[in-house]
Formats: structure tokens, C-alpha cells, sequence
């Protein structure tokens, strides 16, 4: 009896991840608004890649610059776990002028 109401559950929980699974506008969204707050550096126009995956329960994506992951958001019941590189976004490197 455990047993199937075990399964009961994660058939529960499997369709209501897939009802809620957030698209493609909501991902673009929220890399958005994280690049409007200076958490994440903008991609480089010429390098620059979007990937979306759908894998049924759970979306990713994925923004690149180059050869390097900018940002790598994964979506589930409407949530969004979001990584960037360590540190966030790096301001440009400047040599002091010689003294």
C-alpha cells in the first residue's frame, strides 16, 4: 500500500512540474532582468549564444560569451535556479599609468 501511494505522489508531483515548467520568455526574462541589475555581464555581440533545453519537468539555459558559460538558469514549478561565474561580472582590467 506504501508503495503505490508513493507513486500516487510522484505522479502528483511529475504532472504538476510539468503543467508549471517555465518556457523559453520566462528564462529570457529573467536572464534580463539579472543583466539590467549588474549581476551578470551582457554577452558579447560577435561570440554570444542563447541555448534552451525542455527537458519535460525541468528547463535550462544557457548564455555564453565566447568560450566561457555567462549564465546557466534552471527552471522548476516556476523557480529559477541561477549561476553565474564566481564573483559576477568582472570589471575590465586597467593598468595604473607609469609612474
Amino acid at each position: 500500500m506504501r508503495v503505490i501511494m508513493f507513486l500516487f505522489l510522484l505522479l502528483i508531483a511529475g504532472a504538476g512540474a510539468y503543467i508549471t515548467r517555465p518556457g523559453e520568455g520566462l528564462h529570457r526574462g529573467v536572464a534580463s532582468e539579472l543583466m539590467k541589475q549588474g549581476k551578470v555581464e551582457r554577452p558579447d555581440q560577435a561570440t554570444g549564444r542563447y541555448e534552451f533545453d525542455d527537458f519535460y519537468v525541468v528547463t535550462l539555459s544557457r548564455m555564453s560569451s565566447g568560450d566561457r558559460d555567462v549564465l546557466q538558469c534552471w527552471g522548476l514549478f516556476t523557480r529559477f535556479l541561477c549561476v553565474g561565474p564566481a564573483g559576477g561580472p568582472q570589471p575590465p582590467i586597467v593598468a595604473p599609468p607609469p609612474a
